[in-house]
């Protein structure tokens, strides 16, 4: 994750996910849910989870391509979603 001028940057290897990739480019409005359960949440339980609301789009050259690919060699994309709500649900 980057933080450009204040606003918050996902960036997720992609390779193969070519429907997902057309969906995007008709409604590039994205909800992403992730957890952990090494990561302590509210009131000390074992685990929490994040929802993130934002827009994507999928990169196949640039900077932001340039960083996931050079961490994750078969990433032929970049999914770089701009946050634009972020809440721990547990």
């Amino acid at each position: 994750m980057v933080k450009e001028n204040n606003i918050e940057k996902i960036f997720i290897p992609a390779a193969g996910t070519t429907s997902t990739e057309n969906d995007v480019k008709e409604n590039d409005n994205v909800i992403l849910t992730m957890a952990a359960r090494e990561v302590e949440g509210f009131n000390g339980y074992q685990g929490t989870g994040f929802r993130i609301i934002g827009s994507a789009e999928f990169l196949n050259e640039g900077d932001y391509f340039n960083q996931v690919h050079d961490k994750y060699s078969f990433a032929n994309r970049a999914l770089v979603v701009t946050v634009k709500e972020d809440k721990q649900l547990l």
